[in-house]
């Protein structure tokens, strides 16, 4: 959109330290109004993230909205209601994950997840920051889940997919999580002082990978890089985590 002088000297001034109340000297009250618009979303009145039973993919949304505090409906489809969904059309690409914000569809877990992220306050101000986050997001999404853990699940032989994730235990995944424990930051997290989307995307893999649930594939590949096995503890013994893996993710915390 087109912006007057004044609206861009706001606009940048936002940017830098995403505090829209230092920009009252700059434009006034009207144009400080419609530039916090852009940067501060409604807050939804209702939120519901739809996916099975498990952790998945919808776990660092969920993730999200547990940290930041914010109340969402938590529902766990079986098959059987999958694909009603899928038949009646309901689902956008066939697939779930899916959320509802105040009856408005959103599909695709990385899109959810940012959702989550923007609204419970943990996306940083800075905008290099949030491209860092995405970086690491992106990262353990693509290199780690996409393309060594998940194919090895599409493996039918039993020998063939024990061979591959032997490989993937003792070589593929420890090269990748060397790079990510050199991107942990002297706070403890990977970017800024307080959880982010990268955090928790981490966390969710790293449980995936110790709750034992890839034979084969062991905890103890993460235990090995300490920044990491940090981050998962101290994620472990965030109060409102604590609670919500209680409830939800009885076998954890497994470290």
């Amino acid at each position: 959109p087109r912006r007057t002088t004044a609206g861009m000297t706001a606009w940048m001034r936002i940017g830098r330290i995403g505090r829209p109340t230092a920009v009252f000297a700059a434009v006034g009250c009207a144009g400080v109004t419609a530039l916090s618009g852009l940067a501060h979303a409604r807050s939804p009145e209702k939120i519901r993230i739809n996916y099975f039973n498990i952790m998945g993919p919808a776990e660092q949304a969920r993730l999200a909205l547990v940290v930041g505090g914010i109340e969402f409906e938590d529902v766990r489809h079986d098959r059987a209601a999958f694909m009603a969904m899928k038949e009646a059309g309901e689902l956008p690409y066939g697939q779930l994950p899916t959320m509802e914000v105040d009856g408005k569809a959103i599909a695709q877990s990385g899109a959810i997840a940012y959702y989550c992220a923007n609204i419970a306050g943990l996306t940083p101000a800075d905008p290099l920051e949030q491209a860092k986050v995405h970086e690491i997001d992106q990262f353990i999404s693509q290199d780690i889940r996409e393309r060594i853990l998940i194919p090895t699940m599409r493996i039918k032989d039993p020998a063939e997919k024990a061979a591959a994730r032997a490989v993937a235990a003792t070589e593929l995944l420890p090269a990748k999580l060397a790079l990510l424990e050199a991107q942990i930051g002297p706070s403890g997290y990977f970017v800024g002082e307080s959880p982010t989307l990268a955090d928790l995307q981490f966390y969710a893999t790293a449980n995936w990978i110790g709750m034992g649930v890839l034979d084969g594939i062991p905890g103890d590949v993460i235990l090995q890089f300490p920044k990491l096995t940090k981050l998962v503890r101290t994620l472990n013994d965030n109060p409102r985590i604590k609670a919500w893996n209680a409830e939800k993710n009885p076998k954890l915390p497994w470290c």
